[in-house]
């Protein structure tokens, strides 16, 4: 019975359900189940899974406007899709995702798409002062459930599924960014967030496809919010190895963008600036990352974040060809053209700068405890970046100076700078040469010319500065520092030549001063206490100038190394060398090798001028008639001990003349030794020594005879001669006597150098005669000497 109801069962089935007619039946059944599943399930369970997972697994909110599919065309569209973070914030989000599924896809075996299609899609990315990004919180988290999910780690990784795609494009797109940052700074500012906005996003990618070796077209565009368009168009690979051949083009991009992260290393506003690049970027297995075009910076304003203040900037930084390759470790560039230069350097009160200012403490730690992590890391066997730059332009720079921490604030400023530089290399020990003119306030030029090693100046550096015709009143604010004066007129040129071999630095600095006229003293605790007036008197020329050259020496490697310091010094020690030794310095003007050219010296009671002494005035006088500021001082000299032996000797003699005139006996010469005079020399010892008998004195000059009665032996002469020397040591002697002969000295100099007999005097103003001044003549003196004082006229 059972074999009979199981047979019935198979004929009624071939009956009622396998005929032509059911078999229609059920196939119009599954076209309308495919036909709702496609247009009404598919999507409903698309919105559904999709939205559940994201709030189950991930816990973020996920919401479609809209899902709709068309089953026989293979097509997709999800509307208003947004994805949302745990705390609301959007991450993602599009207007409309369109997908065209290729029935080609099955006969291909690969993932087919006609077109894909993106409008107006919507990126956000935040990251935080820890570092955690949104998105990378997202991805750890999905990483987190896939993990868990996984099959045994034995198995090997799934194959990339094979697709194709015929057109992909993003329309109107956008990216932003949001950087949170730590505070460069105690106080709050702008700084401590960077926003970055890339609209207007563009994509377009033809015959994309995962097949190895295959590359496809792609296209990108897009506008920076606030100022920048950035444009690919080129050729990508994704397998074996990415490889990206594209052109380049960054138009018109604002730098102020990149200000927030400037400000962690550095306080400075970065006010204005665009950047431009055009160019061919190559990236491939062999080439990480190359780039070769023209680059431009324009219009570049940086200020001090601190007060505001211009720093540097540029109206036009451009060069016509430049190439970077991480491959080669290089980058270089054709020429450099700057135009507009301007900066401004400022010493602040506290003798701080306002670009030494500028690197914030911690960054500036950071970066070197980062740099040396990053030392010990790579070893020293790294291959530095080679740079070269094939010179540098300058078209119309300027620079501000302002030194504030002087007596006087002190400012110049250079303009019209224009010159160049030649070839810059970090790979040779060639160094640039430098060629550079520009105006110095209003009258005033500069030429740099030298060679400099850019990368290692204290190796090998050659400069010769050359500066004319600078306003000397405009530094009084130095001269204030230095010597308490003020500069009341004058221009000075100035060459600089500085040679550094080894950190061993060799520099002359050559000064000449142009009608240099002191001004007003003002205290200033640093000024050195120098005669400014007689070394100016005794440096200045008939002409007006002033030529000094200063020597400089020094060891810029050493940590003590200060060079305004060293100029300080040199320049004392040039007028201090000039003040101490003034005549030293005459003399070497005239070819006078004595060192004593303001030392005259005379015999004793004597008021004439001796020859060598007159050769001496002389060459004083050719001295004096070069230095026309110059006033000289004659105190004339006597000594008692000195001069007084010859004055009593003169009286002596002048009485026994009155004495013969009154005998009515006539000489020459009168001579107190003389035996014809013996009688009245005679009367005059009595007159001054009455107490000595003249008879006592012949009996000691008088000798007992050598033999028994032979006749005593008076010497008459040394008789005589006792007698002239009591009576000139009875002569008085006045001070005011002695002075006559000092006054008598300083005239006879005076004369011979006002009213010389063969050359031209002095103006009778600039020798000044002083009272006689008693000296000092040592025992073994020969001549008493007037030293002569020298003082600014």
């Amino acid at each position: 019975m059972e074999g009979g109801s199981l047979h019935r069962f198979g004929c009624y089935l071939r009956t009622k359900w396998a005929s032509p007619r059911r078999i229609r039946f059920w196939l119009v059944l599954l076209v309308v189940l495919y036909t709702l599943l496609g247009f009404f399930g598919a999507p409903w369970m698309i919105q559904y899974f999709a939205e559940k997972t994201v709030t189950e697994d991930y816990d973020r909110e996920l919401s479609i406007a809209s899902v709709q599919a068309n089953p026989y065309t293979l097509t997709v569209r999800l509307s208003g899709v947004a994805l949302h973070d745990t705390d609301s914030e959007q991450l993602l989000g599009w207007d409309q995702l369109f997908v065209d599924m290729s029935w080609s896809s099955i006969t291909h075996r690969a993932w087919t798409f006609t077109t894909i299609q993106l409008d107006a899609p919507v990126i956000q990315e935040e990251r935080f002062v820890s570092g955690e990004t949104r998105w990378s919180r997202l991805a750890a988290q999905v990483s987190s459930t896939s993990a868990s999910e996984q099959t045994p780690a034995t198995e090997e990784p799934a194959a990339l599924p094979a697709l194709q795609i015929s057109s992909l494009q993003i329309n109107n797109g956008s990216l932003r960014f949001t950087d949170h940052l730590r505070e460069a700074t105690a106080d709050a500012s702008s700084s401590a967030q960077a926003a970055l906005t890339l609209e207007q996003i563009g994509l377009s990618l033809s015959d994309f496809s995962l097949e190895e070796g295959q590359s496809f077209p792609v296209s990108f565009n897009g506008q920076l919010q606030a100022g920048g368009q950035l444009a690919l168009d080129g050729t990508l690979q994704l397998l074996p190895t990415l490889a990206f051949d594209s052109s380049a083009s960054i138009r018109d991009l604002a730098l102020k963008q990149a200000e927030p992260y400037l400000r962690q290393v550095m306080n400075v506003q970065l006010e204005s600036g665009t950047l431009t690049v055009d160019g061919q970027l190559q990236t491939d297995a062999q080439q990480p990352f190359a780039l070769q075009g023209s680059a431009g910076i324009d219009d570049l304003d940086i200020k001090n974040g601190a007060n505001g203040e211009a720093l540097i900037g540029w109206q036009s930084v451009q060069t016509p060809q430049f190439s970077v390759s991480l491959n080669d470790q290089q980058l270089k560039t054709e020429s450099i053209t700057v135009d507009g230069l301007s900066g401004k350097v400022v010493i602040y009160a506290d003798q701080t700068t306002n670009f030494g200012q500028l690197v914030n403490g911690d960054a500036q730690a950071s970066d070197s405890s980062d740099a040396a992590a990053d030392a010990a890391a790579d070893g020293e066997g790294a291959a530095p970046f080679a740079i070269v730059i094939e010179g540098i332009k300058l078209n119309d720079g300027g620079l501000q100076f302002a030194d504030n921490s002087l007596p006087l604030p002190f400012s110049t400023r250079i303009h019209a700078l224009n010159g160049e530089l030649t070839t810059l290399s970090s790979t040779s020990a060639e160094p640039a040469r430098v060629n550079l003119e520009g105006e110095v306030a209003e009258y005033g030029l500069v030429t740099v010319d030298g060679a400099v090693n850019a990368w290692d100046p204290m190796r090998e550096t050659n400069v010769q500065l050359r500066f004319r015709n600078l306003q000397v009143p405009e530094y009084s604010p130095y001269t204030v520092n230095f010597a308490g004066r003020k500069i009341a007129g004058g221009t000075m040129d100035l060459d600089l030549d500085y040679s550094i071999d080894d950190s061993q630095l060799e520099g002359e600095n050559n000064l000449v001063l142009h009608d240099l006229k002191l001004g007003e003293k003002m205290a200033s605790s640093d000024a050195m206490d120098l005669p400014l007036n007689l070394a100016i008197a005794l440096l200045q020329d008939s002409n007006g100038v002033i030529d000094l050259t200063l020597p400089v020496t020094g060891d810029v490697g050493n940590p003590q190394f200060d060079f305004s310091k060293i100029i300080r010094q040199a320049i004392g020690n040039a007028i201090t060398s000039v003040v101490t030794a003034p005549f030293s310095f005459l003399a070497s003007l005239v070819g006078f090798e004595s060192d004593d050219l303001g030392r005259v010296e005379f015999a004793a009671g004597r008021m004439d001028l001796l020859p060598p002494q007159q050769q001496r005035v002389n060459k004083l006088r050719e001295a004096l008639n070069q230095r026309p500021q110059l006033v000289l001082e004659l105190a004339g000299p006597y000594s008692r001990d000195f001069d007084a032996p010859l004055l009593q000797k003169e009286k002596a003699v002048e009485e026994l003349q009155l004495r013969l005139a009154e005998a009515e006996r006539a000489a020459a010469e009168p001579s107190l030794t003389a035996e014809a005079n013996q009688d009245l020399v005679e009367a005059m010892f009595q007159s001054y020594y009455p107490d000595t008998p003249l008879a006592e004195l012949i009996d000691y000059f008088t000798a007992e005879p050598e033999t028994p009665g032979g006749e005593t032996q008076f010497d008459a002469l040394a008789y005589r001669n006792y007698l002239a020397e009591q009576i000139i040591d009875a002569q008085n002697v006045t001070e005011a006597e002695l002075k006559v002969i000092g006054n008598a000295r300083a005239q006879a100099v005076y004369q011979a150098l006002v009213s010389p007999q063969d050359a031209a005097g002095v103006a009778a103003e600039r020798v000044r005669l002083l009272a006689p001044e008693a000296v000092d003549v040592g025992n073994d003196d020969q001549r008493i000497a007037m030293e002569i004082g020298v003082s600014a006229g």
